[in-house]
């Protein structure tokens, strides 16, 4: 319902009848949804600038990783320093750590640390997103990406952001569908934003 209010081709009518139906009786009337979807309407999201972020982003595939979330004692931090050049990904909470890392390294990080396991997985595949400059300061362009996962029925496993790189890990057997995917909706973009800038020219 959202991608459809978005992209302006949704009937505002029918979308309100359909909320209107999930709501609770005490809920606002049809009427009071129907004028909310229509200010929602009016103040949707720069989607030129939305797409043509998408239209720029390129994907890169890392398959046969590994996350380990750990409570790190402050050797774990020194070791963990020291892998650097093989950690693919890093995160830090206020007393967790979470590392992606080839799974073939991860049975030696797993029998040096000294802190609590607590979560590893493997099997994992890191699709990562690189967008140009302008995804900073353009609303909507992770969520773009997610939403499509989640419309598909995708489930992440994590996902870190640095710079302009977004990393979204999933399952091995997910990743494939995911890509394609993505790689669609890549595609799709460029055709819109093709097909706007002629517009532009034209006018």
């Amino acid at each position: 319902m959202e991608r459809s209010l978005d992209m302006g081709y949704a009937n505002l009518s029918a979308v309100a009848r359909r909320l209107h139906e999930l709501m609770p009786s005490t809920g606002p009337s049809l009427t009071a949804v129907t004028s909310a979807l229509k200010r929602r309407a009016r103040q949707k999201l720069d989607l030129e600038a939305l797409y043509s972020c998408v239209a720029r982003t390129s994907l890169t595939v890392r398959t046969g990783l590994a996350k380990i979330s750990l409570s790190p004692s402050d050797k774990d931090l020194e070791l963990l320093e020291g892998l650097r050049n093989r950690v693919i990904g890093f995160s830090k909470g206020i007393e967790t750590v979470t590392v992606l890392i080839d799974e073939k390294d991860a049975e030696a990080l797993l029998n040096s640390v000294t802190g609590q396991v607590l979560e590893r997985k493997s099997g994992l595949t890191a699709i990562i997103l690189r967008g140009p400059i302008e995804i900073l300061n353009t609303a909507g362009y992770m969520s773009f990406f997610l939403g499509i996962l989640s419309e598909k029925g995708i489930s992440v496993d994590d996902v870190a952001s640095s710079y302009v790189d977004v990393m979204i890990m999933l399952r091995s057997e997910d990743a494939s569908r995911a890509f394609s995917y993505f790689n669609s909706a890549i595609e799709g973009a460029k055709r819109l934003s093709s097909s706007s800038k002629d517009h532009s020219r034209a006018s």
